[in-house]
């Protein structure tokens, strides 16, 4: 009988879960699908994946920063972070995937756009930045300066800003093409439209990785 109690008390919590979450990214999908909003992903406390198998971009700069993070125990904490950016950018695919416990159950919110084994750059993106703790990839760049102040990098002719810190190390190009990208990150901002073909939200239950980059 107890063990009945359990399982209904999960399969309960399970269903107001997926159910209230479905509601809310069916309607931010279809927003950002039509291009009707500019999109900002944000998890206090701990990383999640995003892997595209290419991009193409212009107008790229990136700096060493730090942002502030809860911790489980409640407090803050100072988290070291690679800010990179791109006044316009274009994927082939694109894949998000943010882990959470919810009423005590694992879930992952999974993101998917675009078809990466076509080889076709699927999905447009204007000012994104993004806040990562590691970022891997194959580059190609042009117009490459090493070496620059934070607060001195800019994104092509962009007015969004990164934000550096005076002193700080920066870098910016004018184009960026980065292979198989795979990122942990703790933010992503498109503070420009990003179109999206194919677009798919939906909430898995366990805890799932993305498998564009291998």
């Amino acid at each position: 009988m107890h063990e009945t109690a359990l399982g209904r008390t999960r399969w309960g919590r399970f269903s107001v879960v997926t159910g209230v979450a479905s509601v809310a990214i069916g309607a931010l999908g279809f927003a950002m699908a039509n291009g009707l909003l500019a999109a900002s992903f944000n998890v206090n406390g701990q990383p999640f994946q995003i892997e595209s198998a290419g991009l193409q971009g212009n107008g790229f700069g990136a700096i060493m920063d730090d942002v502030t993070k809860d911790n489980p125990d409640g407090t803050t904490s100072g988290q070291a972070v690679a800010r990179a950016g791109f006044e316009t950018a274009n994927l082939n695919g694109l894949c998000a995937a943010v882990h959470q416990s919810v009423l005590g159950l694992p879930f992952t919110l999974k993101i998917a756009a675009g078809n990466p084994a076509d080889a076709t750059n699927d999905i447009a993106a204007a000012d994104m930045v993004l806040d990562a703790q590691s970022v891997n990839s194959n580059a190609s760049m042009n117009g490459l300066a090493l070496g620059k102040s934070a607060d001195d990098v800019a994104l092509g002719g962009s007015p969004t800003s990164l934000g550096g810190t005076p002193g700080n190390f920066g870098l910016q190009s004018s184009t960026a093409n980065l292979g198989g990208l795979h990122a942990e990150a703790y933010a992503a901002t498109i503070a420009g439209t990003i179109n999206l073909t194919g677009l798919s939200l939906a909430i898995e239950s366990g805890s799932t990785n993305c498998t564009i980059v291998n």
